[in-house]
């Protein structure tokens, strides 16, 4: 890997992927802010997420959807000032029955295969690197899953688009597919099991929007839906809804804090404009996992000419104690709270539309 910079330790490092390339944002103490737009700015690239791999030095990932040109893994090892692309990328044989649509995703794996990475793209498949994103393959499981006729497209298509690879378990995994739902692996990706039914066994819907896994009880799981939140705790056999009073379940983002993990952040909109309910935008919290909900909304913009949106990665936490909460809207607003949602203030505005933010904390 290219040598570069060292940020001291305790630097808080937002990952801004947005509809005109990729910006690093920056903080010490979480109060004072510097924005670096990064080499991808020059580029016609939607950037719909991008994380760090801190288990190879920082070696910083994004999933590049050009206008133009296609969709590629992308990958810097000097915090974006140089690119390079995997020597196998991802693309579907030409004239098969799948085209690549985008590139909706790319996890690291399990802390102890640091060569491991995944990725997730429209139309709905996973991709595997054991040899830090050099080359990629498919899992053809997925691909051949008996319900893949069934899914049904969405604004997104069928895009996959969170990944969860189990910390306790290596042959368990979850993804989250729009238009397809939950789907678990129990052996290392060779059959999926659909994960779409609530206590009563009706199914909830395909519609899934986010996916996140509880940091210390891995069979707790939750999903935000286009009919609602939903809870899991067997691994997501079964799933309970926890929309409370919530004014709404309909919603994108999902996220949770580390360190408090029966408190999770929201964004949900009215779902005719998908946008903030009525003239606040507004995000919510529960400290409960989600028996109730209250509205966050100081230092958040209201008035008649606010609606704005936040999409399915734009909204973080860091692994600080009170976390730090971060949200992105797709009318390129960056908020910021240092105290579990508490307060808020913005710290970029102006920049294009926003698809993902990650935070990265140095150690």
């Amino acid at each position: 890997m290219v040598p570069h910079k060292r940020f001291p330790v305790g630097t808080i490092m937002l990952v801004v992927g947005t509809r005109r390339g990729l910006f690093l944002v920056t903080s010490q103490d979480r109060q004072r802010w510097q924005i670096e737009a990064t080499k991808l700015e020059t580029l016609p690239s939607r950037i719909y997420h991008a994380t760090f791999d801190a288990r190879n030095d920082y070696r910083l990932f994004v999933a590049d959807n050009g206008d133009f040109f296609g969709s590629f893994v992308r990958y810097s090892d000097d915090f974006g000032q140089s690119w390079y692309e995997p020597r196998q990328g991802i693309q579907f044989p030409q004239g098969g029955t799948h085209k690549l649509n985008d590139i909706w995703v790319i996890e690291p794996g399990r802390p102890d295969e640091p060569g491991v990475l995944y990725a997730g793209t429209d139309p709905a498949s996973l991709w595997i690197s054991t040899d830090h994103g050099e080359t990629w393959e498919v899992n053809e499981a997925l691909l051949s899953h008996p319900d893949y006729a069934r899914w049904s497209p969405g604004l997104a298509g069928t895009s996959l688009h969170s990944i969860i690879a189990d910390p306790t378990n290596r042959s368990r995994m979850w993804v989250a597919i729009s238009g397809g739902g939950c789907l678990r692996t129990d052996d290392g990706g060779q059959s999926w099991l659909t994960l779409n039914l609530d206590q009563e066994q009706q199914e909830i819907g395909l519609g899934s929007h986010r996916l996140i896994q509880h940091p210390t009880q891995p069979d707790t799981l939750y999903r935000q839906d286009r009919r609602s939140i939903f809870k899991s705790v067997n691994a997501g056999e079964t799933w309970i809804d926890i929309r409370g009073n919530l004014p709404s379940g309909f919603g994108f983002p999902l996220a949770l804090d580390q360190h408090h993990p029966e408190t999770l952040f929201a964004v949900v909109t009215d779902p005719k404009i998908r946008r903030n309910i009525g003239n606040q935008f507004t995000v919510y919290r529960t400290c409960n996992a989600g028996e109730t909900w209250e509205t966050l909304t100081n230092g958040l913009p209201g008035g008649p000419g606010v609606r704005l949106k936040v999409l399915r990665h734009a909204l973080c936490t860091d692994m600080l104690n009170p976390c730090g909460v971060y949200v992105g809207t797709d009318t390129g607003q960056l908020f910021v709270s240092s105290d579990s949602g508490e307060s808020w203030k913005i710290i970029a505005d102006y920049l294009p539309s926003i698809f993902s933010v990650t935070a990265t904390l140095f150690v």
